[in-house]
């Protein structure tokens, strides 16, 4: 009698109908989107990890270790339904590492793509995105030498950048444009470079031990408003801007002092901000570590203050110069109407700053070798 409860429950089970054999997946590790300005056509690149070719024992036509498919259709609703006419696998893109855009669809907006990809749960937002200036064949048919996976390169090298500026959050993921889209202050979205005039294949890269001749580089930002891009900004602007909006604990700095470069690492930084009146006076703590020192004298207490107050006043003019290009782009970089003090009339605001600096931290020695 137990058994026959037993069957008829198993009967009733619906089992794993969702299950998806990983033989009939196209495992999608990068993404990348352009657009035609004047058709609005969207054309998407798929790398596809390929199983074998990411095994070190593999060689021959079979140790890519990505394909690179293209469609191309009016919408983004289309392009899954075109890729059943060029891949022999179903497109899986659950486990995607980085979205990868040109500066002319970023200019167009995300919104309308975003809203496309929320609407499906295999499609996530919470995975990186960079606007690259180069053309789109060059950086989607490219082959990284260290990490044969070149969306696994890109999500490593984001990763390191973030330790390196000490930073709790990641760099910059889609789902961050998103939550900037009701904000006053920009998202900001690294910029990916590649070098050289055409890509690389992964037999070449092989063959050569030149790493970083043509190859991939995150530098700067592109700037979102709404989830448009309006403008783009250098690699320092970008540090500013993670260190004056408290997102950055550490970065390097090279000043001068007494006529010589002196570079220097700063660490707990802390941003402190006290609002007045249609007023913002910012204080920054610095802790300061000495990494290279190009004066051949002994680092007294004396000189320990100089280079402490030369730091000081290179970060509050780079702090000034940051507040001056927000007002002539009209970006809110600072993040001021956001708050309740600033809403709606942050250009109306006098924003100062006060750095006051430490330096503990020297090396082996305090007398250089003469």
């Amino acid at each position: 009698m137990k058994g026959l409860q037993v069957a008829a429950l198993l009967l009733m089970c619906t089992g794993c109908w969702d299950m998806r054999e990983i033989n009939h997946l196209a495992l999608v590790d990068m993404t990348a989107a352009d657009i035609d300005p004047k058709t609005k056509r969207i054309t998407a690149y798929y790398q596809v990890i390929n199983p074998t070719g990411i095994s070190p024992r593999q060689s021959g036509p079979s140790k890519a270790s990505v394909y690179t498919y293209v469609v191309s259709e009016q919408n983004p609703g289309l392009l899954t339904e075109k890729t059943g006419t060029i891949m022999s696998r179903m497109l899986f893109t659950a486990h995607m590492q980085c979205y990868v855009f040109t500066e002319r669809f970023a200019r167009e907006g995300l919104l309308e793509l975003i809203n496309y990809l929320e609407l499906n749960t295999d499609r996530r937002t919470n995975v990186y995105a960079v606007v690259t200036d180069a053309p789109i064949q060059n950086v989607m048919e490219n082959f990284t030498p260290l990490d044969r996976v070149p969306g696994r390169n890109l999500r490593l090298l984001m990763d390191w950048q973030a330790s390196t500026f000490g930073m709790s959050k990641k760099l910059t993921q889609l789902e961050d444009i998103v939550k900037g889209v009701p904000l006053s202050r920009p998202t900001i979205i690294p910029i990916l470079h590649y070098y050289g005039s055409s890509p690389v294949t992964e037999s070449d890269r092989a063959e050569t031990i030149k790493a970083t001749e043509t190859g991939f580089q995150i530098s700067g930002g592109a700037v979102f408003i709404r989830a448009k891009m309006v403008g783009e900004i250098d690699q320092h602007t970008k540090k500013m801007y993670y260190v004056l909006n408290g997102d950055a604990r550490r970065c390097l700095e090279s000043i001068k002092v007494n006529g010589v470069h002196v570079d220097l690492e700063t660490r707990n930084i802390q941003v402190k901000r006290n609002w007045g009146p249609s007023r913002l006076h910012i204080t920054i703590h610095v802790n300061l570590r000495v990494l290279y020192n190009q004066q051949m004298r002994p680092l007294t207490l004396q000189n320990t203050h100089e280079i402490e107050q030369a730091f000081n006043r290179t970060l509050k003019e780079q702090s000034d110069q940051f507040v001056r290009l927000a007002r002539e782009k009209d970006w809110d970089l600072l993040g001021i109407g956001d708050t309740k003090q600033g809403r709606g009339k942050w250009r109306d605001f006098d924003v100062s700053f006060e750095v006051i600096s430490k330096a503990s931290l020297f090396g082996n020695t305090r007398t250089p070798y003469q």
